[in-house]
């Protein structure tokens, strides 16, 4: 009753560390650690990717490999290489800036770890198997000496022990911070007490099977670790194992081990052992040399001076190349299936992983619901295709932007200017006028956007703008015709404008733009970096007491953080976001504006691009 208690206690703390933390409502579940954290047949065809490192004889990776170099086996039969990429990351910023672009969430971080110029590396920290002292000291010396130098700006790496819930993993490229969290790392081998946690309290009532219950819960954790990073992204990811070695598994060890390379191989992550204990020895170095070669990795054992030997897993993830084969075997069968991949070049070395589950049809099936899933909101993708239009060769950007009018009219704002990057068309346009028409085809308003924007009121409902780009001329270069309907804002009902965003590139244009009564618009959405916007936008009806909600949205539609938003002054019911752009990636967000009022609920979304 003891071992069955035992073991039910360790198979929960697997399952927590699995499942730490709920996903968002838009992503897939993350499977159990044994299947394939990513399906490898996308498209329904059966092509598997490969992610091979080759390296001279002085670790150096090999650029100059041709497909007709290397030799591909599944399951021992031959496979013939059909897609060929040689890539070489290396951790630099990759546009000016990077370096200083901090991690600010945990889904920036899995949006920052997807990208296929970022690499991911994991130190896990197996304080159950590391002596206090003095390995524990040489540990902590040698990953903040390897933590300093090895890593370029754009690396993302976490650290982990094997009591960390997946939910707590932070991937960062703060440095500093990682090095703070290295130094107060310690080492427990032998030592029970005090506790940590309720699991590790249930050891303590049966200490005859404590020593073996430590090294399934670090496997258990380290399989975990694997499957977590495989729902980040499907290349190549790199976790680097501290630990004296696991004791006490008997019989079952190499199953634990085949189980921790099923999933590893499955979630293309290779795993690097390190003993802390150089060359004193090994308490069980054997595991760990199992652990490396099944999953594509190294081991660093009776090393002093691991730090050295440990920039290969950086140079690993530095350069590889991407092989893709036509799979010859069942592509749905749900097993596993073993790969070989060898180089025909005499004294170069080869890490790859040692194979991959293919999904079967309960997998494919709950992969495509999951895609459905996650894929975007219809109010998103509306809001988004606005950006659809910012690339081609337009002569100006145009806006169109409604509130309350006066008598129940609506009022209307356009605003233009001459699109960036245009080229000539950019300094032909000069001037533009406009003509709106209701759905009888009566001409609504006429004229010319004088200072860039123009206002006019017309009832609700349906209208035609029309808008014409003149050189100095007077001839047209580019015209646009679009189709509105315009909204009520009717007194009893809670409504938003549309929200206008104002963009200050200086301190004097930030200047200027508070100091004027009624700034233009900026009517384009691609944006760079070193630009600071401000949305202002009016709320009609009364709030609830807590005031409108703001989120900046990924393109998906997934929250990324909360935005400050404040009333703004002198402007009954106006309100104002002030969003600096520094802290955003490169790629396309939504500023989510809610209003609530009892059971009445609105929300405007506003798509921007950040391009540099």
């Amino acid at each position: 009753m003891g071992r069955l208690i035992l073991s039910t206690l360790v198979a929960s703390l697997a399952v927590s560390l699995v499942y730490g933390q709920q996903p968002p409502a838009q992503q897939p579940q993350q499977p159990p650690p044994q299947q394939p954290a990513q399906p490898i047949f996308r498209a329904g065809t059966n092509i598997v990717r490969v992610d091979v490192s080759v390296v001279d004889g002085r670790a150096n990776p090999v650029a100059n490999l041709t497909a007709d170099d290397f030799e591909i086996k599944e399951d021992g039969i031959a496979q013939a290489v059909q897609s060929f990429q040689f890539l070489e990351v290396t951790g630099d910023a990759q546009r000016p800036g990077d370096e200083s672009l901090t991690i600010r969430s945990r889904e920036h971080a899995a949006a920052e770890a997807a990208r296929e110029d970022v690499r991911v590396f994991l130190i896990f920290w197996d304080e159950y198997h590391i002596e206090r002292m003095p390995s524990a000291n040489k540990a902590r010396e040698f990953l903040t000496k390897f933590v300093t130098s090895a890593f370029g700006p754009a690396d993302l790496v976490g650290l982990m022990d094997p009591l960390t819930p997946l939910d707590a993993i932070e991937l960062t490229r703060d440095r500093e911070a990682l090095v703070r969290a290295i130094q107060k790392l310690q080492g427990r081998y032998g030592i029970f007490l005090p506790t940590r946690s309720v699991i590790e309290e249930a050891h303590l009532q049966f200490m005859s099977d404590v020593v073996r219950l430590r090294s399934e819960v670090t496997i258990s954790a380290l399989q975990a670790a694997a499957a977590y990073l495989g729902t980040l992204r499907e290349s190549r990811k790199s976790i680097i194992f501290v630990s004296q070695g696991l004791d006490g598994l008997g019989r079952d060890a190499y199953h634990y081990l085949d189980e921790l390379a099923r999933a590893a191989n499955g979630a293309n992550t290779a795993i690097y052992t390190v003993d802390p204990q150089g060359l004193t020895g090994g308490m069980s170095s054997g595991l760990l040399a199992e652990i490396a070669i099944n999953t594509g990795g190294e081991a660093f054992l009776n090393v002093n001076y691991p730090e050295r030997l440990l920039r290969r897993v950086v140079s690993a993830q530095s350069a590889y190349y991407l092989l893709g084969y036509q799979s010859s075997q069942n592509p749905s069968d749900g097993k596993f299936h073993k790969i070989d991949v060898r180089v025909k070049r005499r004294g170069l070395t080869v890490q790859a992983r040692k194979g991959y589950w293919a999904p079967g049809a309960t997998e494919i099936e709950r992969e495509r619901e999951a895609v459905i899933a996650a894929e975007a909101p219809p109010a998103v993708m509306d809001a988004l295709s606005v950006l659809s239009s910012s690339r081609g060769g337009r002569a100006v950007d145009v806006w169109l932007g409604t509130a309350r009018g006066a008598d129940g009219r609506t009022a209307v704002t356009i605003a233009w200017a001459p699109r960036r990057g245009a080229g000539e068309a950019r300094v032909a346009a000069s001037a533009v006028t406009v003509t709106a028409k209701d759905a009888a085809g009566h001409v609504v308003f006429e004229g010319p956007a004088e200072g860039r924007q123009l206002s006019f009121s017309a009832p609700p409902g349906e209208l035609t703008i029309r808008a014409d780009a003149h050189d100095p001329s007077g001839a047209v270069v580019d015209s646009e015709t679009r189709k509105v309907t315009l909204p009520a804002y009717p007194a009893d009902r809670l409504a938003i404008s549309t929200p206008v965003v104002l963009r200050a590139q200086t301190p004097v244009e930030l200047r200027d733009i508070n100091a004027s009564p009624d700034p233009a618009p900026f009517p384009g959405r691609e944006f760079s970096r070193t630009d600071r916007l401000l949305v202002r936008f009016a709320i009609y009806g009364d709030l609830n007491p807590a005031g409108p909600t703001v989120r900046l949205l990924s393109r998906r539609g997934r929250v990324l953080t909360a935005l400050p938003v404040a009333p703004l002054a002198g402007r009954p019911g106006m309100y104002q976001i002030d969003l600096p752009l520094s802290f955003a990636a490169a790629g396309d967000y939504l500023v989510s504006i809610t209003a609530q009022r009892g059971d009445e609920r609105v929300e405007s979304l506003v798509a921007l691009r950040v391009v540099s």
